[in-house]
């Protein structure tokens, strides 16, 4: 990942990103950026990055801020969630799109182009984020195929990105 530029945020512009964050998701994304916060923009080969203390906390896919695993661990920040098995986290780890086999808990109220948070079975903790193909009340009778659109995961170019 090549950085074509970077530059601090204003208070004007972080109460900007507020709003805007805050339209996607909710009105705990007020907690997460504060006016003390030293909040830096990177304009990469990429795309725009979001950072906080040296690490993306934030990283724009079709025009969407979505939030980096960094950021979901760190933070009281909430998506919906998907528990995937064993047997999965080392084709996600990879970058595999995220597989209905592969699936212990789909959380019914995501819909469709809902930015999702995958997590582990046994330690409950996120390894990835994507995109659903599916609403969370068809995943009961789907049986195989791809049911998440991976956007970033453990050891990818967000998760390993250095100043």
């Amino acid at each position: 990942m090549q950085i074509k530029g970077r530059k601090f945020l204003s208070k004007k512009e972080k109460k900007q990103l507020q709003l805007k964050l805050s339209e996607i998701y909710g009105d705990t994304i007020k907690d997460l950026i504060l006016k003390t916060d030293n909040l830096e923009e990177a304009r990469t080969d990429e795309g725009l990055l979001l950072l906080k203390g040296n690490k993306i906390w934030f990283f724009s896919h079709d025009d969407q801020f979505i939030p980096s695993i960094y950021c979901l661990r760190d933070t009281h920040l909430k998506l919906p969630k998907i528990v995937v098995d064993v047997g999965a986290i080392r084709f996600i780890t990879n970058g595999a799109d995220v597989m209905a086999p592969g699936v212990v808990l789909f959380d019914e109220a995501i819909s469709k182009h809902d930015v999702v948070a995958i997590h582990e079975e046994k330690a409950d903790t996120i390894i990835a984020v994507g995109f659903s193909l599916i609403d969370g009340h068809e995943f009961e009778k789907t049986k195989k195929g791809k049911v998440v659109k991976m956007l970033h995961y453990l050891k990818d170019n967000i998760w390993n990105f250095q100043l």
